[in-house]
């Protein structure tokens, strides 16, 4: 499993996940960008990145939430005052960003065991609501923008490499293009700790040469297109991979925008989807001046009832 960092998170509780680190391949986020990017910390120290998708909700990996992490996975979350997240910084050390506690950690209920890495999704909602713009979950009528071959943007603050000690001390970023299931299914017909690709829940992104990719300590952090106005439209979250950055081993993430993982979100932050294009407000509700009138007409017939 990809991408937790962090001496608590691995230590603490039955096989923790471990921190996520920063991308592979990347460079350094500038001063006020992906400012929806959260820092999460679990027990005090860095554990994943994040993504907030409404003012007072940041969606992160299903490992991250859980109490048993990735190795053995299920919904039952850690207890939201363990948790600390930063919005608003791209530095590691948190200087200029938001700090917010947790009020609630609801990690997908379909994160079992028997799913293996499916459903690996957490969402944490703010004791507060953040002042940062939230990035919209992409639209069902959205789907064409994030088509196979699609260059997507990848950003967490965890390793650099496989091999690295300490995550950078600024938020990294790269871009990696979206593959077809198929090629997905065979990059991991068997899984990375338990169960094999699973299209309804996954969808995978990277290099056929490797080279760029998602690390420990990105988990949870966005999979990001752009629509065709050229917003940004959140279509994964980082969730496990084989090593990071290797040949034939692309990054997996939640499938966030569509089926079981957007039904589960639907349930508890129907905010954070972006409308459907073509959607038109409800007309508001006519006044009923009729109504008003008839009673105008019947108190002059009254009025001239009573003159005769």
């Amino acid at each position: 499993m990809r991408r937790a960092v962090g001496g608590f998170v691995a230590a603490v509780a039955l096989c923790a996940a471990s921190p996520a680190g920063a991308v592979v391949g990347g460079t350094a986020v500038p001063d006020g960008q992906l400012r929806y990017v959260a820092n999460i910390s679990i027990g005090g120290s860095f554990g994943c990145s994040g993504t907030l998708i409404a003012p007072d909700w940041v969606m992160t990996a299903g490992h991250c939430g859980s109490l048993t992490g990735a190795i053995v996975p299920t919904p039952v979350g850690w207890p939201a005052g363990m948790i600390d997240v930063k919005l608003g910084s791209v530095h590691a050390d948190g200087s200029g960003a938001e700090d917010h506690a947790v009020r609630q950690v609801v990690v997908d209920s379909d994160y079992i065991v028997t799913n293996g890495s499916g459903n690996d999704v957490t969402l944490l909602q703010l004791a507060a609501p953040s002042a940062v713009s939230p990035v919209h979950i992409a639209a069902a009528g959205e789907r064409h923008i994030w088509d196979p071959g699609t260059k997507a943007t990848i950003a967490g603050f965890g390793l650099t490499s496989e091999d690295a000690q300490d995550p950078p001390d600024t938020m990294q970023q790269a871009q990696v293009p979206i593959e077809a299931d198929a090629d997905c299914a065979k990059a991991y017909p068997d899984g990375v700790g338990g169960g094999s690709y699973d299209a309804r829940t996954m969808l995978c992104a990277g290099y056929p040469q490797g080279g760029t990719d998602t690390c420990q300590g990105d988990s949870g952090g966005p999979l990001l297109v752009p629509a065709l106005d050229g917003t940004p439209r959140l279509v994964g979250a980082t969730s496990f991979g084989d090593g990071c950055a290797e040949p034939g081993k692309p990054g997996v993430y939640a499938r966030v925008a569509e089926g079981p993982i957007r039904a589960f979100v639907q349930r508890f932050v129907p905010g954070a989807f972006e409308p459907e294009p073509g959607a038109t407000a409800p007309k508001p509700k006519a006044k009923k001046k009729h109504k008003r009138k008839r009673k105008h007409r019947h108190r002059r017939k009254h009025r001239r009832h009573h003159r005769r």
